[in-house]
């Protein structure tokens, strides 16, 4: 069976669930691209080993999330691959998910000429099913995101000179400056982003959050790449995006004081 999308990955020490994954795409026809970050765990490596419809893809060593989803796609492109599913490795999917996504794709061929990218979720499936699921946004992540691969082309692909925070942020304004829109359709059905997630839920004011610490380096790099997204949208006249980009590094930063605060706390009970 030859299918109409393909899908990517860009993994480090990915886990076996990541694999079974991979295997029922393989089964259901896909064609699947996948940069290692971490070769030197050969969990990955040896799966993909001998499989007609996996591209193994490493470059030795860590490299990032930009580079490596710039690599996928541009593999997958100049494999005469047209459109392409990104999603992170802990991303839950099913055969469902990439048939309706591969279909979304099929019965919209206008989008490949006005967008670079859908961005596919499940966050209003249970409730907005029976409506319009489609909008345009002006950020969207890259897991589950279908990108049409000539319009990436067009705009030189994901930054490299991103690690790994701000990599589709930056993405979507460079979308912005070329002339091409970002789409969302949250009504997916079978995905899941947050259930092999490590995020832990703190009640604040009778409501569970999601939140996690994160180790110093990430905490800089997402620094790092915020600013310098925040001086690069308002030097291409992009204030808007600019304050939200910024906005949501303020979010990010009080969220890492605030999870911070409630393990102390729970350390302390538990020292009690």
């Amino acid at each position: 069976m030859t299918r109409a999308i393909a899908l990517g990955f860009v993994v480090f020490n990915a886990e076996t669930g990541f694999l079974i994954r991979v295997q029922m795409a393989v089964e259901s026809g896909f064609n699947v691209f996948v940069f290692d970050n971490s070769p030197q765990h050969d969990l990955v490596r040896n799966f993909c080993a001998n499989k007609e419809k996996v591209k193994y893809l490493t470059c030795g060593k860590n490299l990032g999330l930009g580079l490596g989803i710039s690599f996928v796609c541009a593999q997958a492109f100049y494999e005469n691959n047209s459109a392409l599913v990104f999603f992170d490795q802990d991303s839950v999917f099913n055969e469902d998910t990439l048939n309706f996504i591969e279909e979304f794709y099929l019965s919209r061929p206008e989008l490949e000429l006005t967008h670079s990218a859908v961005v596919f979720s499940a966050k209003d499936y249970a409730t907005q099913r029976n409506q319009d699921c489609f909008k345009n946004v002006s950020l969207a992540i890259n897991s589950g995101s279908l990108f049409y691969l000539g319009n990436l082309k067009k705009i030189g692909w994901h930054n490299s000179k991103y690690f790994v925070d701000c990599v589709d942020y930056e993405f979507c304004l460079r979308s912005k400056i070329n002339g091409f829109k970002i789409g969302e359709y949250s009504c997916t059905p079978g995905f899941d982003h947050s259930i092999e997630q490590v995020d832990k839920g703190y009640r604040i004011f009778s409501k569970i959050y999601l939140m996690r610490a994160y180790p110093f380096f990430r905490m800089l790099d997402t620094t790092k790449s915020s600013i310098r997204l925040i001086s690069y949208s308002l030097f291409t006249g992009n204030v808007k995006f600019a304050v939200n980009i910024a906005r949501l590094f303020l979010i990010y930063a009080a969220t890492q004081v605030v999870v911070r605060f409630f393990i102390l706390v729970d350390k302390l009970t538990e020292a009690q």
